[in-house]
């Protein structure tokens, strides 16, 4: 069962550093378009007076990127069709061309269009980042767990640069800046697709995907609450005068939450749960939302810039550890990626639209909402500490064994007798077991605290006291041990 398992799994690719900068490039440039959509910026707010226009349209944009996540999530098997893709390259062009004829008409009347169509244009920009980010994840879900950090985290702070570097120029240039950046991202896309080779290991049946993700009710309650949180904090940054001072803060902080994601996937990689990171991010939301509710000034923007470098830091760290999840349980990666980026985004439209009560009044003071948000992440810690939540990288030794408690029994069993006939130490079993599960070099080292050179020793000991030379010999010898002799 378990080799059958191992036939189907994805190669995970060690990439040359040309490509991993191709595809940060790549990358940065749909990170630099979110941001330009999310946060304030010199093309589009100015000709926007009232604060609820600012929200409405980020609720807009947030609704049309959470279901674009979760449509593609639910791909039959595991990948967009040739026709899903063909469409998903409409709505990246649809982006480009409502984003050139809304910033012209903001730059040229000093106005913005009419409300029904602004909500129509951003919720059709939220569906097509919301391609473009998935016409990516495929390329992304093929390379080895530390090239997947990587390539997540220094895309976002790439983008954050290319962020600020766009709300410095003049208008008409980051207006074309906003057209061509996807434009060039989905052909790098295409090119580094080409590159990679056939995705045919990442097509698993929907079906499969479910069952192997084990995502609870308490899944989609906290990251709904995250997402209103980091919603309420984003709305709040966008009553902030947009000038050179705040868009620098912004991408600083964008920068300083990637890099922070980087350095823990780099210092935890392998050892540490999504529901670790989520407690791990709590002291931050409480420091930032009680400084939104008691100070006003430079401490109220700084308390917004550091909620805004904590939803990176989420966002990255969740990518990363999902795409890495996926492949230990044999899933498709767009399902658990999908998944968590709709639901948090469904999560940020909810955020904006607490935001909008208030200031379709009139009223401009987000204290009393910060009170709110603080309150949600209380409730969010109770969720967190005691519900029986089961994220997708909770349980990976679980999801990794076969289906079937007999089988599993059965697989160790024989497993147990290989190791014994061989005479193997009790370090090389623990290696043995690992490589049994079709696990490489890196994800050994990782599990068992020891570096590459010692898990390459191992092997070539298990190899030499078996009498093998690969990894195939390896499962076939352990499919032709009888398990009752253990």
């Amino acid at each position: 069962m378990e080799k059958s398992l191992n036939s189907h799994e994805t190669p995970r690719q060690s990439v040359s550093p040309t490509m991993l900068l191709t595809m940060v490039g790549g990358m940065a440039l749909f990170w630099a378009c979110f941001f330009a959509m999310l946060m304030r910026n010199s093309f589009l707010d100015p000709g926007i007076d009232r604060l609820w226009y600012h929200l409405a349209l980020r609720i807009a944009f947030f609704i049309g990127f959470g279901a674009c996540c979760l449509t593609i999530s639910r791909a039959p098997e595991g990948l967009p069709s040739p026709r899903a893709r063909r469409a998903m390259t409409g709505f990246v062009a649809a982006f480009c061309l409502i984003a050139a004829v809304s910033s012209t008409a903001y730059a040229v009347l000093g106005t913005p269009l009419p409300l029904a169509f602004d909500l129509a244009a951003w919720g059709l920009s939220g569906a097509g980042l919301g391609c473009l980010l998935f016409s990516w994840m495929p390329a992304v879900s093929r390379l080895d767990e530390r090239s997947v950090a990587r390539c997540m985290a220094l895309s976002t702070a790439c983008g954050g640069f290319l962020y600020l570097v766009i709300n410095l120029l003049p208008s008409y240039f980051s207006i074309v800046m906003l057209v061509v950046c996807p434009l060039v991202s989905l052909a790098v896309e295409r090119v580094v697709g080409h590159e990679a080779g056939p995705d045919e290991g990442l097509r698993i049946p929907l079906a499969v995907s479910q069952e192997k993700a084990g995502l609870s009710w308490a899944f989609g309650v906290i990251y709904i609450v995250y997402g209103i949180v980091f919603g309420l904090g984003a709305g709040s940054i966008t009553q902030l005068a947009g000038d050179p001072l705040l868009f620098a803060g912004i991408a600083g902080f964008a920068l300083a939450g990637a890099l922070a994601a980087l350095a823990f996937m780099h210092r935890f990689a392998g050892r540490m749960r999504q529901i670790d990171v989520l407690r791990m991010v709590f002291p931050f939301l409480v420091v930032s939302l009680v400084s939104m509710a008691l100070f006003t000034g430079p401490v109220y923007a700084l308390s917004n810039l550091l909620l805004l470098a904590v939803y990176v830091f989420l966002v990255v760290v969740s990518m990363a550890f999902e795409v890495h999840t996926a492949h230990n349980r044999h899933a498709a990666p767009l399902y658990f990626v999908g998944m968590s980026q709709g639901v948090l985004g469904c999560g940020m439209a909810a955020g904006f639209a607490l935001g909008l009560l208030p200031a379709a009044a009139g009223a401009t003071n987000y204290a009393v909402l910060s009170g709110v948000a603080l309150g949600l992440v209380v409730v969010l810690a109770a969720f967190i500490t005691f519900a029986p939540s089961r994220r997708p990288a909770d349980d990976d030794d679980a999801a990794e064994a076969p289906e079937q408690e007999h089988e599993q029994g059965r697989w160790k069993a024989r497993c147990t007798v290989v190791a014994r006939e061989a005479k193997l130490s009790a370090r090389e079993t623990e290696v043995f077991f690992l490589m049994a599960k079709g696990r490489g070099i890196e994800h050994i080292q990782n599990k068992l605290c020891i570096s590459s050179h010692t898990v390459k020793s191992h092997t070539y000991n298990i190899y030499k006291k078996m009498g093998i030379n690969s990894r195939e010999e390896l499962l076939d010898a352990i499919e032709a041990a009888n398990p009752d002799d253990a």
